[in-house]
């Protein structure tokens, strides 16, 4: 139901207002960099939460409405490589990811002459591809298990996120993410990187 309302909210922003001229919808293809962290819980363990940096398949192509030179919205379809890091004292090393593949809703103010704006919203993104590592060592050699599934039942079908940024001049932006839930499937019971 969710994925639905979202999804007629970006075809009614786009199809409803008749722009002026050809330059107020105009789509834009961007490549993101991924620093990710995440806040893991782990019962009876201390865990180690790495930073996880990630430049492999992560892209979108977006759609922008300007209804003026300081506001407008972009919507679009986006791929991306999620995940996280972490060690525990056992010691072991372990990495969780799925790609997932995004519908955001956002708004922009700014002074879109000047290609600077801020920007927010929500997105709402589907996974489908999981992918898990895990060495028995704090390093990555030694003894590896690997796991990886599509439409896993390790992971949630769809998870929600919002998101804020700063576009700069030159088509650089920063933009800060926070996922509403964890993708992994908390409920999840059955063989997993070795264990069962």
């Amino acid at each position: 139901m969710k994925i639905r309302i979202l999804v007629l909210i970006a075809a009614m922003s786009l199809f409803l207002r008749q722009p002026s001229n050809a330059q107020d919808v105009y789509p834009i293809s961007a490549w993101e960099f991924l620093f990710q962290f995440a806040d893991i819980e782990k019962q009876s363990t201390d865990v180690s939460n790495k930073l996880r940096f990630t430049i492999v398949i992560n892209f979108g192509q977006y759609w922008h409405v300007d209804f003026n030179n300081n506001f407008g919205l972009y919507s679009g379809l986006a791929v991306r490589n999620v995940g996280f890091i972490y060690d525990t004292p056992l010691p072991t090393k372990t990495i969780r990811r799925s790609y997932t593949l995004g519908l955001p809703l956002a708004l922009k103010v700014g002074a879109f002459d000047k290609h600077v704006y801020f920007f927010g919203g929500a997105e709402y993104e589907l996974l489908f591809h999981y992918r898990a590592r895990k060495w028995l060592s704090n390093s990555r050699d030694g003894t590896k298990y690997v796991d990886g599934e599509w439409f896993s039942n390790k992971t949630k079908r769809f998870v929600p996120s919002v998101f804020a940024g700063l576009q700069f001049p030159g088509g650089f932006n920063l933009k800060f993410k926070y996922y509403l839930q964890s993708f992994l499937n908390e409920s999840y019971v059955g063989p997993d990187l070795g264990e069962s």
